[in-house]
This record gives structure tokens, C-alpha cells and sequence, in this order.
């Protein structure tokens, strides 16, 4: 089971890591779409495999899944890859288009597995659906979506143009990087990375509360991207003295930051893809 960190209690303060004396990280680009539908998760993530070949024992369960899409159909219709068993269809129900810029960033969605019935779904969601298109999934399993989102790697998160992830959610996966004298705020990064720097995330003690989060522990982060600016930090009150905020903002020119709403550990490897 995958579930989002317990706020109830008390977050105990754990720092480790990297000191922010000489700044040593890394940002990318993320933005949630223009409606600020916020990003979902469920608390079961599960492969593409386990809906493909085990669809009866998940029939009506919210899930989140994260893979490459194979192809698209129509507007609303993604199908996504499966090392084992049959391609699994999602149809985007966020009531927001999606858009994939490039096939090789992977792709998260969150939503109810059903049997596929284009009448029911029509009936059921308002979706308009191209009978000709789907025929073939007649029955076959489909994952409903209220959530979707661009699922890049740290890396390619980070290596990205600016603005390439303008007005779409995202749901970067990766390995936390704990850091002194720094609040609210962790890294993420990902092992065989050769910059091994990460991606900076901040707003993040309330998700945290009552789980001291460990070095190196595997999370999904979901937010917003918001270019690094001075007042975002100091406003984020990462406890950074003037020197150190000058310095990151110095390294880190037209980077954004990832602005979080929600933390969660992860119970699947990272999706493949670059």
C-alpha cells in the first residue's frame, strides 16, 4: 500500500546530508494546469502488469499507476506499456486535456479500474468517446482517470528546457536527500545520476509530520513549479541566512523549484524512461 505522510503529529526534525554552505543542487521544471487541479495519489500503486493479468481483484479500487505511454486515442484515451500481460488503457477524466511533449517521459495517473464499456463510461462520466477507436477494448480493463501527470526522473526533470513542463501536473519520483540547516525543504535525486545533485523541493513539513523521512528513502513528490526567486524562499522559510540564499540563487539562475503538495513513499520502483 502506498500512503501519503500522517500531518497528525509531530514532525520530528531530522537533518542530514548536504550543508548549505557551497549549494550543491539541482532544479527542474513543473506546473500544474491552469485550472490548479491538484495532483492525486491513492494509496495503492500498483504496475501495469498487476491491472493487465489481476483486473478481477482490482475492479472498482482507486490505484496509481506510472509507465510510458504506447499510444494515444483520440483525445482522451492513453494506452501505457506493460512488460508482461496486455497494455492497459486510461482515459483521462480530469475534465483537463493532456498533453504529452515527448513519448519517453513517463507518465502518472490515479483513477478507478473498470471493465471497459464506452457506453457506461459515456453514461457514467460525460466522455465522448469514438465508438470505431475503442472497439477492441470492449471489456478489457481501463483505469478512469481524476488525475494524470507528466512522471519525469530527477534527471530529466532537471535537464529540462524552461518552461518545457509549463501547465502540466507533475509527479517526480526519487531518492531523498536530507539537508542541514535547511527547514521545510529535502532534495531529490536518483542513483547513477552522474551530476548527483537533485532537484530541490520545498514546503514539505507538513506532509511530514510524525514520519522522519530517512536518507535515501524512495518517495513520489506532486506540486507545482515556481521559478527560484528571493522572495519564494525566503517565504518558504528555509532558515537560509542572506549569503546562502544569494549563493543558491547565483547557481541556480532561471531553475524552478518545486513547490509541494503532497509527499508520498513509494511502493513501486521508478517508471522507466528518461
Amino acid at each position: 500500500m502506498q500512503k501519503r505522510y500522517d500531518r497528525r503529529s509531530h514532525y520530528q526534525n531530522r537533518r542530514t546530508g548536504f550543508k548549505l554552505g557551497a549549494v550543491t543542487l539541482g532544479l527542474a521544471a513543473l506546473l500544474l494546469p491552469a485550472c490548479n487541479i491538484p495532483t492525486q495519489q491513492a494509496d495503492t500503486t500498483v504496475t501495469t502488469e498487476d491491472v493487465s493479468e489481476d483486473t478481477a481483484s482490482l475492479i472498482g479500487q482507486e490505484i496509481t499507476v506510472r509507465n510510458i505511454v504506447e499510444d494515444t486515442i483520440g483525445e482522451d484515451g492513453f494506452i501505457v506499456e506493460a512488460d508482461t500481460g496486455e497494455p492497459v488503457l486510461i482515459i483521462n477524466n480530469t475534465g483537463v486535456p493532456f498533453v504529452l511533449p515527448d513519448p519517453n517521459i513517463p507518465i502518472q495517473a490515479t483513477g478507478t479500474v473498470e471493465r471497459f464499456s464506452a457506453d457506461e463510461i459515456e453514461s457514467q462520466y460525460g466522455i465522448s468517446l469514438d465508438r470505431n477507436l475503442y472497439a477492441e477494448y470492449e471489456d478489457q480493463p481501463v483505469i478512469v482517470a481524476a488525475s494524470m501527470a507528466l512522471a519525469p526522473n530527477p534527471e530529466t526533470f532537471y535537464n529540462a528546457p524552461e518552461g518545457y513542463f509549463a501547465d502540466q501536473a507533475i509527479a517526480v519520483e526519487g531518492n531523498v536527500r536530507l539537508l542541514e540547516e535547511t527547514n521545510n525543504a529535502f532534495a531529490l535525486y536518483e542513483e547513477g545520476w552522474a551530476n548527483d545533485v537533485g532537484v530541490l523541493a520545498i514546503g514539505v513539513d507538513e506532509y511530514l509530520e510524525g514520519v522522519p523521512i530517512e536518507e535515501g528513502e524512495n518517495v513520489a513528490v506532486t506540486g507545482i513549479a515556481e521559478q527560484a526567486n528571493e522572495q519564494l524562499l525566503r517565504e518558504a522559510n528555509l532558515g537560509w541566512d542572506d549569503a546562502q540564499l544569494q549563493e543558491f540563487l547565483a547557481r541556480y539562475e532561471n531553475r524552478p523549484v518545486i513547490v509541494v503538495d503532497g509527499v508520498y513513499p513509494s511502493a513501486v520502483d521508478p517508471a522507466p524512461g528518461s
